[in-house]
């Protein structure tokens, strides 16, 4: 399977945040590719400030040492990627794969907000592709929500998401919706149709544009969209526990969770028997980056989940009696179910802001399970990470160290998380040491 990256040339977006710098470990690690282009706003001083906080020293230096690794300063939220004139033809001139990863990550801005760092960059970056001469695949790095809005429509309490596009409506037209929102920050479609974030549309629309300017370009088989669920810490590579815990949910959820002073906690839900029926789909983020690279080296094109899938899934009862392990507040936090939709204001800000605690989802990862049961596990392929093989709950908690950084975080911007970290959490965790 690595074979297909030999002498290949890579351009990659966000390789400085969570799933990037494991992308790029991989690669480097593991591949035979020419070149890795990484842009990088702020240059490879800013690429040095964020790999040296989140990797050991060991492993940056290892990374920058590469002649595979070339950094070229630039932004994904202008034309050209804000690239020089001769990085630009360089890279029109050289590039066989884009994997486009870089997005913002903000749950609680509307859709305004944060439309085009999603939707508008991407399209720039589409429309410089138009132009690379050697371009043989394009990966978008989505979100396994981007049809979260199936849930509210579904009977049941694990509605089905497959791995394809799905139309809001059979009359809607992607570039409507577009250049609606452009024009007014939102639209029909979006307000007809009950996505748990701004972000999740976001992702959607990006995802059906793609499609369309593909197929207008007689490409559609160049096209990987990539769907991961949450990611969470790593399994093994870079390293197990492997974490940027601001650009992981799950630490910051596991942190708040500790710190509501509280013993009730209120969370919306339209689902029977919530204590059993809701659950959450982390996934560790080495899987992600190995379902991505694999369905790209194999040729699959259209959409994949990278997610742990339904075998994998944590049940709330059982992510909060692990959170309950680790809570040195001297109570416990009990759910409080409200028969309500998941932007209802009478749960707590925090169920509010990652509004999917009283849901689950059956995220179909079909496409894995066929290639995996095809895919003759030689010795060159027989370390892949397809799929989750560790506790995703236990694993979490482990990591202490990423959750008090994240602690340390909420007591900056608040006086009582101050205090509770003061009075019950003061030994808990270590300084955020490299592994």
């Amino acid at each position: 399977m690595w074979q297909y990256y030999n002498e290949k040339s890579v351009l990659v977006t966000g390789g400085t945040g969570f799933l990037g710098t494991a992308l790029i470990h991989r690669l480097i690690t593991t591949t035979s590719l020419s070149y890795i282009y990484l842009i990088c706003r702020g240059g490879i001083d800013n690429l040095r400030a964020k790999w040296e906080a989140n990797l050991s020293a060991q492993v940056a230096d290892m990374l920058f040492e590469s002649k595979k690794l070339v950094v070229l300063e630039g932004d994904v939220t202008f034309p050209s990627m804000g690239l020089s004139k001769p990085d630009q033809e360089m890279l029109r001139e050289n590039i066989n794969i884009i994997i486009h990863a870089a997005s913002p990550i903000n749950l609680g801005r509307p859709l305004h907000n944060v439309s085009q760092g999603i939707i508008g960059a991407t399209e720039m970056i589409v429309e410089f592709a138009s132009s690379f001469r050697a371009l043989d695949r394009f990966v978008y790095v989505s979100t396994a929500f981007s049809n979260a809005h199936i849930h509210e429509k579904s009977p049941g309490s694990d509605p089905v998401i497959t791995e394809d596009f799905h139309q809001l409506n059979k009359e809607d037209s992607p570039l409507a919706e577009w250049s609606a929102v452009q024009k007014y920050g939102t639209n029909e479609t979006y307000e007809a149709n009950d996505f748990p974030w701004a972000y999740a549309y976001a992702k959607h629309l990006t995802e059906r544009l793609l499609a369309l300017r593909f197929a207008e370009m007689g490409g559609e088989e160049k096209l990987l969209i990539a769907r991961p669920s949450i990611i969470g810490p790593a399994q093994r590579l870079p390293f197990p526990g492997y974490c940027v815990p601001m650009s992981s949910p799950c630490i910051v959820v596991a942190a708040g969770l500790m710190l509501i002073p509280s013993w009730r906690f209120q969370i919306a839900t339209q689902t029977s028997n919530p204590e059993i029926n809701t659950h959450q789909d982390v996934v560790p983020v080495d899987v992600v980056v190995d379902r991505l690279l694999c369905h790209l080296a194999i040729g699959t094109h259209g959409c994949v989940h990278a997610v742990s899938g339904v075998k994998f899934q944590i049940s709330f009862e059982k992510w909060r009696q692990t959170v309950m392990k680790c809570r040195q507040i001297p109570w416990d936090l009990h759910p409080v179910w409200i028969a309500d939709g998941w932007k209802s204001h009478n749960q707590h800000k925090m169920s509010r802001l990652f509004a999917i605690f009283g849901t689950s989802f059956a995220f179909s990862d079909d496409k894995t399970v066929r290639i995996s049961n095809e895919l003759e596990l030689s010795k060159a392929t027989s370390d892949l990470n397809l799929f989750t093989d560790v506790d995703m709950a236990d694993h979490i908690l482990a990591q202490s160290q990423h959750i008090r950084f994240i602690m340390d975080r909420f007591s900056h911007k608040s006086l009582l998380a101050q205090v509770l970290v003061w009075a019950f959490y003061r030994n808990y965790g270590k300084p955020r040491a490299h592994l």
